[in-house]
């Protein structure tokens, strides 16, 4: 029988081409995030009139006293 080295040029490969997709897929994904934080952000600030202390804010600013 004949004994069979492993092929490191070929799990080199596929070890880069995984890392290498993962790379873009979390980039890709933070990517998205910002932008969707950015439109929440732009859109709240166009739909509210303003600053309004309510009840439960003012009840959160007496709990910082």
């Amino acid at each position: 029988m004949k004994e069979q080295k492993p092929d490191l040029q070929r799990r080199s490969l596929l070890k880069a081409l995984t890392i290498g997709t993962a790379a873009g897929v979390a980039v890709a994904a933070s990517q998205v995030s910002v932008a969707q934080a950015n439109e929440s952000t732009d859109s709240a600030t166009t739909h509210q009139d303003g600053y309004r202390e309510t009840a439960h804010i003012r009840n959160y600013y007496n709990s910082l006293r």
